[in-house]
């Protein structure tokens, strides 16, 4: 026999102390307290209040997390957002549920004061100026379409504007006369001037062979749109005069001399200006003046709104704050020139 089994027989042995019978009133009154809590601790917390099966602006409800309703207004942005076909009960399912995970987030985030985030309050002014604007500015002069003496009068008062100018591409062979180098540079000059007579090697190939300008060897001298009327930081102004007045694509000007360079320029490609017509110009006069009227508009309407509050503005307060967080580099990179010496 084993000592538990010993020690709940002893157990068992030990006589029990006689107590007064209780009446069967108090049993009844401790029986109902106990099925009392009994219920109350398993009773489930009371739901929340149901709320409408639509909201004030007649939206349809169709999911709610906590308080917070979901219209179908917000369901269908993010069906639209993630490709959701609302027909499909998949997608369906799939929807309610990033929408209820959104509600879920952006309770959270709540809590956690994200709303007060400087990030989040520029995006919402943002916004909401967006949304100021389009229920002022652009709702005032949408469908506004000029007529079509505004459109005529723009394109006379603005010719030029529809008349792009001449371009030109040319190939450049620049040689320089170093100091001390004189003999070198007129020997070099012979010998281009004896190449173009005898037209022999391709213009690109003596430019290859020749030119001083470093960067001409791997584009052969090739320069960019050049524009007639325009001065060029790289090239002297008889270079592109001379560019300009070629006949065709085989006329070498040159030789050209500019303080210590001498130039030989080819006509490589030229598109010669010509004025677009009213009647294809017109959509372009309808946009310009379509975003003028509005800028008016903005400007005007901004106008009133300041006459309401006082604005102070420290752009030297700007200055210095951008002079102090500026770091000192090397100069500014711009487009390559040739030296003068």
């Amino acid at each position: 026999m084993s000592r538990v089994t010993v020690i709940l027989k002893h157990a068992t042995a030990v006589p029990k102390p006689q107590s007064k019978p209780r009446s069967p009133l108090l049993l009844s009154l401790s029986h109902c307290l106990l099925v009392l809590a009994i219920a109350s601790c398993s009773k489930p917390p009371p739901p929340p209040p149901p709320l409408p099966a639509v909201t004030k602006d007649g939206t349809t409800v169709v999911a709610t997390v906590g308080t917070e309703p979901i219209t179908m207004a917000s369901l269908q942005v993010i069906a639209a957002q993630n490709g959701y076909n609302l027909l499909n009960d998949k997608d369906r399912e799939l929807a309610l549920r990033d929408a209820v995970n959104n509600e879920i987030l952006a309770a959270k985030a709540r809590e956690l004061g994200y709303e007060n985030d400087p990030d989040i309050r520029r995006y919402v002014k943002s916004q909401a100026v967006q949304k100021l604007l389009l229920a002022t500015v652009d709702k005032e002069h949408q469908g506004a379409v000029p007529t079509e003496a505004e459109l005529k009068a723009h394109y006379d008062a603005n010719l030029a504007q529809f008349t792009p100018p001449t371009l030109a591409k040319a190939q450049i062979l620049a040689l320089l006369k170093r100091k001390g180098q004189e003999p070198q540079h007129a020997q070099k000059l012979d010998a281009v001037k004896s190449a173009l007579a005898a037209k022999e090697v391709p213009f690109s190939e003596l430019v290859k062979q020749f030119s001083d300008d470093p960067a001409a060897q791997a584009y052969a001298g090739m320069t960019n749109w050049l524009v007639k009327g325009e001065p060029s930081k790289q090239y002297p102004d008889a270079v592109l005069q001379a560019a300009f007045a070629a006949k065709d694509t085989t006329t070498i000007s040159g030789p050209i001399e500019h303080n210590d360079w001498t130039y030989f320029v080819k006509l490589a490609e030229r598109r010669d200006s010509q004025s677009t017509a009213y009647d294809q110009a017109k959509p372009q006069i309808a946009q310009q003046l379509m975003r003028q009227k509005r800028l008016d508009a903005y400007n005007a309407f901004v106008a009133q709104l300041k006459g309401t509050v006082q604005v102070q503005t420290f752009p030297e307060k700007v200055a210095a704050d951008i002079q102090a967080t500026t770091t000192q580099g090397g100069p500014p990179m711009g487009p390559v020139s040739l030296p003068t010496k």
